[in-house]
């Protein structure tokens, strides 16, 4: 996970510049719940595959620029199993809200680990990209 988290860090460092500015522009509870449900199936898919150190599932909605920069298949399984052993296994996320800061749109999610049930996750996409690709990961 310290390389991943490294890795999403410098992204975002790269694109904007955006978590050292001022905080977004908050969506509209029904904006919120269209969008997340639009990328629902990438944040579980990256929960989950992280969850069972399944590299293609925890990237499923990785932009796929990005995922061959910056994440090294072999060293994220290793880093990964440690980190599993750590938080136990992924069982719940909850949305708390959905922003935009510049071009990215930030979906930020409290999610529950067997063995640490408060966790804040943020993804991060582009407002304008049809596809949600995942630009960024933070926790």
């Amino acid at each position: 996970m310290k390389y991943l988290k490294l890795a999403v860090l410098i992204v975002l460092a790269a694109l904007t510049l955006a978590a050292c500015g001022p905080r977004g522009t908050r969506l509209s509870p029904t904006e919120e719940a269209a969008y997340a449900a639009e990328v629902d199936e990438y944040v579980e898919s990256y929960l989950v595959g992280q969850s069972e150190c399944d590299f293609d599932k925890s990237f499923l909605g990785l932009d796929p620029e990005w995922k061959g920069k910056l994440i090294n298949d072999s060293a994220w399984q290793q880093k990964c199993e440690a980190d599993s052993a750590e938080i136990g296994a992924y069982q719940s996320k909850t949305l708390d809200h959905i922003e935009d800061r510049q071009e990215l749109r930030v979906v930020i999610y409290h999610v529950v680990y067997e063995k640490n049930p408060d966790v804040t996750l943020s993804m991060y996409f582009y407002v304008d990209d049809p596809d949600h690709l995942i630009v960024g990961i933070e926790s």
